[in-house]
């Protein structure tokens, strides 16, 4: 299970080692300038390259509401005088507090730590948000523990130490950048993604509550739910009809409705423990309520794991279908491949 990690000091060494894996994978360019809404300052950049990820650490900021370490990230252009920020991933020094958006988490069970941030995406313009980045992004916040009796939820950057954490959080920092380009454009300004930000909105509410839950140990799930939901929406876009549309929530990773009416539920794990199961077998049944009695339930799992010979029979019983994926990397764009 996941943490919070809450104390001052193991902050500061957590934020101290994000620093300086970052230092030790990018490049120096020099001080430059960094542009945001409302104002612009010099700072210390780090990239390798033109169109490439760029990072800078401020010195921690004292003269807000919410003390915290300022961590800026973009797309780096260096023909232009000043580089503009795609995201920040802040982390308050001393709380937890969802003001900040970013934070650490600790694996229980291996002690590492992961960066996380809770989907609160800024920009000042409109059509930028939360609740609007989620849905395009169709990302999957975990629960964290915090260690009395709640949780907070966020989506995992990726892990401290990790060889490929520059990666992970380039990837993170180009779909920032993707979804403001296009709320900036008006691309998402139209009737069938409103419908989807609506959605997702209602959904939420309607299965919210006290969240005291914890994720399974098994990163690999935050770490490829997003490529096995995107896959799953490509997949399923080609054989949409009339009247169809593909929608997700927070707590449902895929679902159809058509004319308004919910058709499909699909839940995506990547492993087959009987923990996974049960939970995902309870996911099915309970969001498939708020539709008819025809409602299709999905399970989606690897292509690779055997089901238990009982929970095989339960899931039969209940009508639930299941469909399986694996990792391939030579699939364009998601690099998942569905039966």
């Amino acid at each position: 299970m996941l943490m919070l990690v809450q104390g001052s000091t193991e902050k500061k060494m957590a934020r101290a080692r994000l620093v300086r894996d970052l230092k030790s994978t990018l490049t120096c360019q020099g001080t430059r300038n960094v542009g945001f809404p409302g104002g612009n300052v010099n700072h210390t950049l780090y990239s390798n390259g033109e169109n490439r990820l760029w990072c800078a650490f401020g010195e921690t900021i004292h003269d807000t509401a919410v003390p915290r370490y300022w961590n800026a990230f973009g797309i780096y252009k260096p023909d232009q005088s000043a580089q503009m920020m795609s995201v920040e991933i802040n982390i308050a020094m001393n709380s937890n507090t969802a003001r900040v958006a970013g934070f650490f988490a600790r694996d229980g069970e291996t002690g590492d730590i992961f960066l996380m941030h809770s989907g609160k995406v800024g920009g000042g313009r409109p059509g930028i948000g939360k609740t609007a980045f989620m849905v395009w992004s169709k990302a999957k916040p975990v629960d964290v523990a915090d260690g009395e009796g709640g949780s907070r939820s966020g989506l995992v950057i990726g892990r401290l130490g990790a060889p490929d954490f520059a990666d992970h959080i380039w990837k993170f920092v180009r779909t920032v950048q993707n979804f403001k380009d296009q709320a900036t454009d008006g691309s998402l300004d139209d009737p069938e993604f409103r419908e989807k930000v609506e959605a997702f909105e209602k959904y939420s509410r309607e299965f919210s509550g006290t969240k005291k839950g914890m994720r399974d140990s098994a990163f690999e799930y935050v770490t490829y739910h997003g490529d096995i939901v995107q896959a799953l929406y490509n997949d399923r876009a080609r054989r949409l009809v009339c009247g169809e549309s593909i929608l997700s929530s927070t707590l449902i990773d895929l679902f159809v409705k058509k004319d308004g009416a919910l058709t499909e539920v699909y839940e995506v794990k990547t492993g087959v423990g009987r923990q996974m199961l049960y939970t995902a077998i309870g996911q099915l049944v309970t969001h498939a309520t708020l539709g008819g009695e025809d409602v299709a339930r999905i399970l989606v799992i690897p292509a690779d794991d055997d089901i238990p010979e009982d929970l095989g029979r339960a899931i039969a019983a209940l009508g639930i279908r299941v469909r399986r994926f694996r990792l391939d990397r030579s699939v364009p764009g998601t690099g998942i491949a569905l039966d």
